[in-house]
């Protein structure tokens, strides 16, 4: 009988533990996002594109809020001002190892159905590095990597700070 009894109640915290989240939201009335193609004033024609799919993915794969076009519970716009590519490290031979990425941009979470900021950031700067030579020590091993982890960085930077603030 006892053995029975702890059987089940161990099948019973596995099932329900297995439902457990540590994600958690703020905002809970928010469910469907918006993200604003971003007002490109950089020199890189293609990096406002990567922004608003990398975003969107991101949203999409986190499931918190759903990405849709219209009737938005909240709006995320922006506008990036320069994407820069410049030197990180050389070697002892003088030769390149890596390369920085940085993105500088302003960005604004908005709660549509309150019509109040939740938050923004008008002078956000990330960055990330990605190898070239045999020596690097940067965990990219591309220009590509490190785009994308500039995405990645940029989602969690508006999750941290929106629907993540405490």
């Amino acid at each position: 009988m006892v053995k029975t009894f702890i059987t089940i109640a161990l099948l019973l915290v596995v099932l329900f533990g297995c439902s457990y989240s540590v994600y958690s939201n703020t905002y809970p009335h928010l469910k469907k996002v918006r993200i604003a193609a971003f007002e490109n004033r950089s020199s890189s024609f293609e990096i406002g594109e990567n922004v608003f799919s990398g975003l969107n993915l991101q949203f999409r794969n986190d499931g918190r809020l759903k990405p849709v076009t219209q009737d938005p519970d909240c709006l995320i716009e922006g506008v990036i001002f320069s994407f820069e590519e410049n030197i990180h490290s050389y070697d002892a031979n003088n030769k390149i190892q890596d390369y920085r990425l940085t993105l500088s941009l302003s960005i604004n979470f908005t709660d549509l159905s309150k019509n109040e900021t939740i938050w923004e950031n008008k002078a956000l700067s990330l960055s990330q590095t990605y190898a070239v030579g045999q020596a690097a020590t940067s965990k990219n091993k591309s220009r590509e990597e490190a785009t994308d982890a500039l995405i990645k960085d940029l989602f969690n930077t508006i999750i941290q700070n929106s629907l993540e603030r405490w």
